[in-house]
Order: structure tokens, then C-alpha cells, then sequence
């Protein structure tokens, strides 16, 4: 049986920013709340990892990995007896698709939820949710409507559409949207929207490209280093 209160002494030798403390801790909960009634052992491994094959690929990916930090750091620890270790299984690609540009003109009503905002926001710019996490209300400068942020030292003003400004500069407390956690993050949209946050950016990129926006002009506005994702959408 796996105690949660060794999730803290696991976490406490890693030097970890807040967000990935954060993301660590859900994770190992998780983690320890399926093995609460279990051994550990190579049976009781499988069944958690085949519970988690029906998650993302990139969610597989990091549950994992934190799962086998923990297991090692328990071994360690002499708190089980072997070295147990989840499989790294190599996920299939699929196919890409480029879905249809959609429209999106119902979601820029009045914001009545964090979701709506989250939902909009990603719209607009088409930041992930670990770039909105490390944003502040006061990067957004209303008079001419830009969000300005800096990544890897990067500098960045991202321009906004009127009707999604109008909506979003009257809010109050506005700061309680950010430095959230990313799971936090795509709960909330959840909430509101079908589509997932990385569906949301994928549609501001299709805008952006049907404005004939460059292919550099656009990696740069999402801040990265190569335009090797964009070049599925300019074929």
C-alpha cells in the first residue's frame, strides 16, 4: 500500500516550478488512490497502465513518467521490496487531419464563465494552457488592444479583435484567471466547450493562415522556433 504523505518527501528533492509541483501532485495522487487497496507488483501495474491508455498520448506520456519517478524513489526508500517500472509503450501516431475552420461567432456573447474566457482567449491568440498560466491581467493593454507576454526572453504582442476586447476588458479580479494549474485550466473549459484547448489553438492557426498570415509571422506569434508544425496547414 502507497501512502500519499510520501509525495511530499518525493517532491520535496526535485526542483520544480509551481505549475509542475502542481501537475506532479495530481498525478501521483492519482497514482496512490489506485494502488490504495492494491500490492504493487506486475499484474496490479499493468491494470493501471492499461487505465491510463485511454488518455492522450501526451498524457500517457507524463503519467508514466512521474508513475516511474515515484516507484524508483520508493524502491530507494526500501517502501517495496522491487524495482517495478511501467512500460514505456511506444504510442501510434495517427494520421494527421486538418479539421474545417469553424465558427466561433457564438462564444463572443457576454463572458459569464472562466471557461468562456479560457475558450475566447485561446481564440484569439492561441496560447496553450502553460502560456496562460504565466500570464497577468496587466499584460493586456486595453487602449490598443494587445497582449504582450515574454517566453524564453522572447518578447511578444499578439493583437485582439475588438469583439473579444469589448467582452474581456470589463472584467473584475481578472487576476483569479491566471497561475492556475493546467489542469485547472482545461477543467474550466471543459465546462464551457466541447472542443479541447489544443482544438482551439488549432483553429487560430487556420484563421491566421485563411488571413494570409506567413508562416513565419505566425511561428513567431506563437513563439516558436521553427515553423516545422505550421508547414501541414500551408500544403
Amino acid at each position: 500500500m502507497i501512502f500519499k504523505s510520501e509525495i511530499t518527501r518525493f517532491l520535496a528533492q526535485k526542483p520544480l516550478s509551481n505549475n509542475s509541483r502542481q501537475a506532479y501532485t495530481y498525478d501521483l495522487k492519482q497514482f496512490c488512490d489506485f494502488f490504495e487497496t492494491r500490492e504493487i507488483n506486475a499484474t496490479t501495474l499493468d491494470l493501471f497502465q492499461k487505465q491510463i491508455a485511454k488518455l492522450a498520448p501526451a498524457a500517457q506520456k507524463r503519467k508514466t513518467s512521474t508513475a516511474n519517478q515515484f516507484l524508483s524513489f520508493l524502491y530507494q526508500e526500501r517502501l517495496v521490496s522491487d524495482y517495478f517500472q511501467l512500460k514505456k509503450n511506444k504510442i501510434p501516431l495517427k494520421k494527421s487531419e486538418i479539421p474545417p475552420l469553424r465558427d466561433f461567432s457564438t462564444y463572443y456573447g457576454p463572458i459569464q464563465s472562466t471557461g468562456q474566457f479560457l475558450a475566447c482567449l485561446i481564440l484569439q491568440t492561441g496560447l496553450t494552457p502553460a502560456e496562460i498560466g504565466q500570464i497577468s491581467w496587466s499584460d493586456f493593454n486595453w487602449r490598443f488592444n494587445v497582449l504582450t507576454l515574454t517566453t524564453g526572453g522572447i518578447k511578444r504582442n499578439i493583437s485582439l479583435e475588438p469583439k473579444f476586447a469589448v467582452r474581456a476588458k470589463t472584467i473584475q479580479n481578472a487576476d483569479e484567471l491566471f497561475h492556475k494549474t493546467r489542469q485547472y485550466l482545461h477543467l474550466e473549459l471543459k465546462k464551457f466547450t466541447p472542443y479541447t484547448a489544443r482544438e482551439l489553438r488549432e483553429q487560430y492557426i487556420l484563421r491566421c493562415v485563411k488571413e494570409k498570415r506567413t508562416i513565419y509571422m505566425l511561428a513567431e506569434t506563437l513563439g516558436l522556433k521553427t515553423t516545422a508544425t505550421l508547414e501541414k496547414y500551408y500544403k
